[in-house]
């Protein structure tokens, strides 16, 4: 709640900020995905891999408050398009709101930032439709030239439009789910043009995982509902769990405001009823920042 007032005190002084003050930004991106694990199953029958494609957009206004104070509001669009479960086809658009600041002078000076963004997501399969909201706050500095590290805290919460039970007793509203999440991250600069990154970020909070009948995610799930974006006889569970993810890419820059990006993730979700799985994704994208 006090990020969201913090946020709200922000918009209403950027009316009063001197418009000379005043600058647009711009994120675009687009990456070819693998993922080996779709599903998030966790016997070798529910495992799915499958490509996709990706893109996002941000834009809009920053104001400067004042010389160490940003404070930021971008539309936000994105979408994604599989090549074999077409059901997880989606578009999402959005908000997000940003309140940064730094402190002292120079590239090494400390900084934090406060945001909170909201978006409408759209699937080709109805089951995933929901509201995305999201909260989080993070600090970071750079030491010397070439090391930069962050941390943040994430608040999600996903409402999803549909319940569609199909055993009596549990609720259908498998994509009702939220969470928090810790995020650690670190760049190294290896010259002007290419950097590599690291991190780690640990979720607790709720999953959707798809499966086959499957009794032990069952007695664990607190909501089941069939999953026809998988096809006949698979069904979505939401059940409990810690979420770890480990993050290595590289970057290498192409321009002033652009850069062609590797970066691979293996994704170990640790839920209710000694239930686990694996996912290993890899991106190749380009970025693009104003």
């Amino acid at each position: 709640m006090k990020i969201l007032v913090t946020l709200v005190v922000a918009a209403c002084l950027v009316g009063r900020a001197d418009v000379a003050g005043a600058f647009w930004i711009l994120d675009a991106d687009a990456n070819a995905i693998w993922e080996d694990n779709v599903g998030l199953g966790k016997f070798k029958r529910d495992i799915n891999s499958d490509s996709a494609l990706s893109t996002s957009l941000s834009a809009g206004p920053a104001f400067q408050l004042d010389t160490s104070t940003v404070f930021s509001l971008t539309g936000d669009v994105s979408g994604k398009l599989y090549e074999r479960y077409t059901g997880l086809d989606n578009v999402a658009l959005g908000l997000t709101a940003t309140l940064r600041r730094k402190f002292g002078l120079g590239a090494e000076a400390p900084w934090a930032r406060a945001w909170g963004s909201i978006a409408r997501q759209q699937y080709d399969n109805d089951l995933r439709d929901s509201w995305i909201y999201r909260l989080g706050v993070g600090a970071g500095k750079r030491f010397g030239e070439r090391w930069d590290f962050s941390a943040e805290y994430i608040y999600d919460r996903r409402l999803a439009d549909h319940d569609f039970p199909v055993a009596p007793g549990i609720p259908g509203d498998v994509f009702d789910l939220s969470g928090h999440t810790l995020a650690l991250r670190g760049n190294f600069l290896f010259n002007e043009r290419i950097s590599f990154l690291g991190g780690y970020s640990l979720r607790i909070g709720e999953v959707a995982s798809t499966t086959q009948q499957n009794l032990p995610i069952y007695l664990a799930s607190t909501a089941v509902s069939a999953d026809p974006a998988f096809g006949k006889g698979f069904f979505a569970y939401r059940i409990d769990a810690f979420v770890h993810t480990l993050i290595v890419g590289l970057s290498v820059a192409i321009g002033e405001h652009s850069s062609a990006n590797v970066e691979y993730s293996h994704v170990i979700g640790d839920a209710r009823g000694d239930i686990t799985y694996h996912d290993n994704i890899i991106r190749v994208g380009f970025l693009y920042r104003y």
